[in-house]
């Protein structure tokens, strides 16, 4: 456990002073607030464990993230009975992008996760926001993948652990919440 804490610290270390990866950050905090005060909401999709980020990240603004108050506008792009049957029917690479294609309006935003980066139906569902207007958020691990070149803001753990860059990205969704939390329910 040493070993791991060690590993992890000596990532954070490195983040703390990545003056990129603290702009997309902040740029990233800018766009979801915009786009709530837009009357827009978050669509957020991953596969896998960026899956259970992206609905813990839609949990913590419907719900709470530190002290009650009302909902944040989100939506996760999984529900198992829609993915089965659009995976089913059009193919896994479209799971999201239907998602996107019914409920994205202009103001919105779609925050896409993925460790690699290079998540097909994550690049799809870009592609689907794109072309509807919808800002792209990617919070992302390694290089990049090819979704960094298809994100507004790519937010990018430039690690290939991926238990690290998970643990990072929940780092960054938490962060997130609160500041946007903090935003709009500052309680003075």
């Amino acid at each position: 456990m040493q070993n791991k804490l060690e590993k992890l610290f000596e990532s954070l270390n490195l983040l703390r002073t990545n003056k990129e990866f603290l702009s997309s950050v902040e740029k990233a905090k800018g766009a979801i607030i915009k786009s709530l005060v837009n009357k827009g909401k978050l669509m957020a999709c991953g596969n896998g464990g960026s899956a259970t980020q992206a609905s813990h990240m839609v949990g913590e603004f419907v719900g709470k993230f530190a002290f009650d108050r009302p909902a944040l506008p989100a939506i996760s792009l999984f529900d198992l009975a829609t993915t089965t049957a659009v995976g089913n029917d059009y193919g896994y690479a479209d799971i999201f992008s239907r998602f996107v294609d019914s409920l994205g309006n202009k103001n919105d935003i779609l925050f896409s996760i993925s460790t690699s980066g290079n998540s097909g139906n994550c690049l799809k569902a870009m592609e689907s926001a794109k072309n509807k207007g919808i800002a792209n958020i990617a919070l992302l691990g390694s290089d990049g993948g090819k979704m960094k070149n298809m994100a507004d803001i790519a937010i990018i753990v430039p690690s290939n652990d991926t238990p690290q860059v998970q643990e990072i990205h929940l780092m960054v969704i938490h962060w997130l919440c609160k500041e946007v939390e903090k935003h709009f329910f500052s309680k003075s």
